[in-house]
């Protein structure tokens, strides 16, 4: 009996990790699509994380945390409550960055009122010394538009230094953009 649990929760678990492993890398699947023609726009002002699901036009991004198993209110969330708006064919998309304030964790998410995309980086410890910081990479969306992850990809990739396969400090400041 006890060898036929030990089976039963060893398969559990090489499922659940082949699960994980597949999902990081169907984000990165997405991650390397093609960029695509956007328009930035300007910031608007928008809601932090914590306030996501406190009126209906937040649903779609509170979907998105409970998806990826965030929780709005951790009080490490850090976030300027503004949004890049981009536009991408006929479609504005309001692309929103957050992150917890102590080991750097990021979520990044590109929405309209119906549809969103966001990409969670956890940054992970370099493994030898001199090099970059990895980022252990999941993403969510809501909705049956894939625009915004286009929107958020191209944004990222023409607009900031931001990698989801490693971190760079700042890289998400349009300054440090090489």
């Amino acid at each position: 009996m006890r060898i036929a649990q030990v089976l039963i929760g060893s398969l559990v678990l090489f499922q659940s990790v082949s699960l994980y492993a597949e999902s990081a890398k169907q984000c990165l699947k997405y991650w390397n699509e093609p960029v695509e023609e956007i328009q930035v726009l300007g910031d608007v002002e928008c809601e932090h994380v914590w306030e996501f699901g406190q009126n209906s036009a937040t649903q779609n991004r509170l979907k998105l945390l409970d998806q990826l198993n965030l929780k709005r209110k951790n009080g490490q969330w850090m976030s300027t409550g503004n949004c890049k708006q981009v536009l991408y064919g006929s479609k504005k998309y309001n692309i929103y960055r957050a992150y917890y304030k102590e080991d750097r964790d990021e979520i990044w998410i590109a929405y309209d009122n119906k549809n969103a995309f966001s990409y969670f980086r956890k940054i992970v410890a370099p493994l030898e010394e001199g090099t970059s910081p990895g980022v252990v990479l999941s993403c969510a969306s809501i909705g049956k538009n894939e625009k915004s992850r286009h929107a958020l990809n191209s944004y990222l990739k023409k607009n900031t230094s931001v990698s989801m396969e490693i971190y760079r400090i700042n890289d998400w400041n349009h300054e440090n953009y090489k």
